[in-house]
């Protein structure tokens, strides 16, 4: 990255930072000497401070640009680590960019090498729609066949990597200074966002997202997925079929192609419900407008630059986790998310247990058809952030797409239940899970562990018996929060040595003065003077020491 551009980037951020009234974040960082004296104070007006915080916060991410706006609208749908206020103002960011000027033409030659009259017969120069990483325009084919183009914008890489190095460092400048960034594992998430971020980046991602999509529904009839074209597409374009269609949620025009609004609502949670628990590959944002119903009454999702991918390990993990809520096993539920957690800071096991037990007891009591998925999706985001329990980043993309999707039902179906709606293909899999040819399966793959492990146990053993038979085998063990100890210890002990070395100065000093030994300072002893002065400020540097500690 160009070093000039990267301090005037920096520069550009302390600015905004500044005129929204967060100096206190600059402060704590060694950036502020190197600007002018008032310089903070004069890039704003005081009636800044009228807006509440939480709107100041989007109000920066807004002016700071396209990838803080991706970073809000991911912590938009944390309600497990930030407050109402801050959600509802995060839910207001807006992905909405002015088009780039771009000749699209000049763009297709340079990046295809290809001449763009031999494969197009027209291309609509007019974006029709524009997002911060890419732009979008319709274009036909030689063939007479509608695609559009998806184009990433020029240098739009270079502000994403520069930006997020940015955002790194102020993580950890928050994170020194702020417990709740700390608890909120801040680094982390942003780690997670630059990940999410690069995929986005990559149109190569995105298209063999969309063969792999493709593949996992080539037996469902019901849904549709777009061509693409790989002669015409590359990591910065591509090139895919244009679907005409209208969004999901549009009852009326559900109605109009002969469809019934209830149906279609229950084929998207058992679609839904396909790309989680049998595909462990889901579509991460599923709202009306990445969702089309088509003219011939198929389903067709759109934007497949952002998807939930779930591995192997994880499914099982997840899967357990779903049976123990339905057979209400709440200490199961605790082992298996510990196991599936990147990090987790639970205090009480037992307040966990019960809080569990909670949503169990809502559920049992709440009739079918008013139970809200929502208000279960709240209390468990509610339970883990209690707990500092920190999930991978395709668990808050698949609370946040059952929440989506329900919403979309209820728009559909006011009557819809998404828990009974879940049931028929909950059963289906279950039954296929253990089925005999899975049990067989599995316990065909347990045995072969087995027999590899049993396998290597003699050498094993020689290797341990050795190391005791050479005094070479050494037992390292950790007690949690003996460094804490430690160092309360260290600091007491260093404090009474001050305290001693500062007695001893002070009796001495006063037999000095008392005694007058020369040399003399106005009559009294100099040396006894100065031992007063350094026992002085020895007791004002602990006193000040132990107050900054208590503060």
């Amino acid at each position: 990255m160009n070093q000039i551009r990267k301090i005037k980037r920096i520069g550009n951020v302390i600015s905004i930072l500044s005129k929204y009234g967060f100096d206190d974040i600059i402060a704590r960082t060694s950036a502020e000497k190197f600007l002018p004296k008032g310089f903070l104070k004069s890039k704003r007006g005081e009636e800044i401070f009228k807006l509440g915080v939480y709107k100041r916060v989007r109000l920066v991410l807004e002016e700071l640009g396209p990838t803080y706006v991706k970073l809000g609208q991911m912590f938009s749908n944390r309600e497990d680590i930030l407050p109402a206020e801050m959600i509802a103002e995060l839910a207001e960011l807006q992905d909405n960019v002015p088009p780039e000027e771009l000749d699209i033409y000049k763009k297709i030659a340079d990046e295809l090498l290809i001449n763009p009259d031999e494969h197009f017969e027209y291309i609509n120069p007019t974006p029709i729609a524009s997002a911060s990483i890419s732009q979008v325009y319709v274009a036909r084919l030689v063939n007479g066949k509608k695609v559009v183009i998806k184009v990433k914008r020029s240098s739009i890489e270079e502000i994403i990597r520069s930006d997020i190095m940015i955002m790194k460092d102020l993580a950890k400048i928050l994170e020194k200074n702020y417990d709740a960034a700390r608890k909120m594992s801040l680094t982390q998430l942003i780690n997670s966002f630059e990940n999410n971020m690069y995929r986005e980046l990559s149109l190569t991602n995105e298209f063999h997202n969309i063969e792999k999509f493709r593949k996992n529904f080539e037996n469902r009839s019901e849904v549709y997925v777009p061509k693409t074209f790989k002669e015409l597409s590359n990591n910065n374009i591509l090139t895919m079929e244009f679907v005409d269609g209208f969004k999901v949620n549009n009852k009326e025009k559900i109605i109009e192609n002969g469809m019934l609004p209830k149906d279609v609502a229950q084929t998207g949670i058992v679609l839904f419900m396909k790309m989680v628990l049998e595909d462990g590959f889901f579509h991460a944002d599923p709202h009306p407008g990445n969702v089309f119903i088509l003219n011939d009454q198929k389903i067709c999702f759109i934007d497949f630059g952002s998807m939930g991918q779930i591995m192997k390990g994880d499914m099982e993990l997840l899967e357990g986790i779903i049976e123990s809520f339905l057979i209400q096993d709440a200490k199961k539920i605790i082992r298996l998310m510990k196991r599936l957690a990147i990090e987790y800071h639970i205090e009480d096991e037992k307040t966990l247990e019960r809080e569990i037990y909670d949503i169990f007891h809502m559920l049992e009591h709440t009739a079918l058809n008013e139970i809200n998925v929502n208000d279960i999706v709240a209390k468990v985001k509610s339970i883990m952030a209690k707990n500092h329990v920190l999930m991978p980043e395709f668990i808050y993309l698949l609370l946040r797409g059952i929440s989506i999707i329900e919403g979309i039902g209820k728009q559909l179906d006011p009557e819809l239940n998404v828990m009974e709606s879940m049931r028929p293909y909950a059963n289906e899999l279950a039954l296929k899970k253990y089925g005999p040819k899975q049990i067989a399966q599995k316990s065909l793959k347990h045995l072969k562990i087995l027999a590899a492990n049993l396998q290597n146990l003699p050498d094993d053993l020689t290797v341990l018996l050795e190391k005791i038979k050479d005094d070479k085998l050494k037992v390292n063990f950790e007690v949690e929060g003996l460094e804490d100890m430690r160092k309360t210890l260290q600091n007491a002990s260093n404090r009474l040595t001050y305290a001693i070395i500062i007695a001893a100065l002070s009796i001495g000093s006063s037999i000095l003065m008392m005694a007058h030994i020369p040399p003399l300072f106005f009559g009294n002893s100099f040396l006894g003077l100065l031992g007063f002065l350094i026992s002085g400020i020895l007791g004002i540097a602990i006193i000040y020491s132990i107050w900054k500690k208590d503060k």
